[in-house]
């Protein structure tokens, strides 16, 4: 009988564990907020632009259209992007439009975020889609409004 009463304490009292793209936002924000990201470079290919291929992070890396750097009030420019959204993993790759690239005060590049127009892309490498809930903002027009960078 005591067994029984165990069971259910054991298997509903465990938490769900964060997965990498939980834990890396997460992070993000905390760096952002406490001043250790120094700067941040926005990469954005136009959302209209056909391609043969699928946009890649380095892909963007190279062909992006329109590269804007900020070095002043991140937090306040950038903390908006990132209010409310939720990050899971998922297992297919994504044609991303913007790039996201987080810098030290040593000029290193401490993190990287890639979205596409439909809210999946990557944070850090890993594959992952953007969530900012039923009647949120989609993270690629957070960062067209941000960053005055036009969707195209």
């Amino acid at each position: 009988m005591i067994l029984f009463l165990l069971v259910p304490i054991c298997v509903y009292g465990q938490t769900v564990p964060q997965t990498h793209a939980e834990s890396d936002l997460e992070t993000l924000k905390t760096l952002l907020k406490d001043g250790t990201v120094a700067k941040i470079q926005v990469l954005h290919f136009s959302d209209s632009a056909l391609t043969r291929v699928s946009l890649t992070p380095q892909l963007l890396r190279d062909w992006a259209e329109i590269v804007k750097t900020f070095d002043k009030n991140l937090v306040e420019t950038f903390g908006p992007v990132f209010s409310g959204i939720t990050v899971k993993h998922v297992d297919h790759p994504s044609d991303v439009r913007w790039g996201v690239l987080f810098y030290d005060s040593q000029n290193h590049e401490i993190a990287a975020l890639f979205v596409g127009q439909f809210g999946y892309g990557y944070l850090n490498g890993e594959t992952v889609s953007f969530d900012t809930g039923f009647h949120g903002v989609d993270i690629a027009t957070r960062l067209h409004k941000a960053t005055g960078i036009p969707r195209g």
